[in-house]
């Protein structure tokens, strides 16, 4: 289960050559046997939804763009966004609460966590920050909607 203290989870192979995810929840680091969508399929499936709505939700609420973050637990304030392509292996989810700091170095993007570490992407610093900036407003509004109700 995903929960708010993850960091960042990202795909990596194992010793056999088999999509896993490697999660940052703190200082820990593991490795757990389910693909990133997988598991966030599975975190939103424990609590009744799945990820397909969660998606499609995002795309309706943020209008026309690519890449949407995406509310995995809204009991507890979760929202990751991935930095490309969530069917990429190697795409990273950031959970935006442990984003401390954003630098820019050359076309890359310096991010500092909230655990002390540190982690380059590939990504210039505008289009990383306008990410950011993306799943803090669907929280914003999904949170503004959820007490309207």
């Amino acid at each position: 289960m995903i929960d708010e203290m993850m960091i960042l989870m990202t795909g990596e192979y194992d010793q056999y050559g088999k999509l896993c995810t490697r999660v940052m929840d703190g200082a820990a680091a593991f490795l757990v046997d389910r693909t990133p969508l997988q598991l966030l399929d599975d975190t939103l499936t424990y609590i009744g939804f799945d990820l397909r709505g969660a998606m499609s939700s995002a795309k309706l609420i943020l209008g026309k763009k690519m890449k949407y973050p995406v509310i995995v637990n809204p009991y507890l304030g979760v929202c990751l966004f991935p930095v490309n392509s969530p069917h990429k292996a190697d795409c990273i989810w950031f959970n935006p609460e442990h984003i401390m700091k954003t630098t820019a170095a050359g076309n890359q993007t310096k991010v500092e966590l909230s655990n002390g570490y540190y982690i380059m992407v590939d990504l210039k610093l505008y289009y990383f920050n306008n990410k950011i900036q993306a799943a803090r407003q669907l929280m914003q509004i999904t949170n503004f909607l959820g007490s309207m109700a």
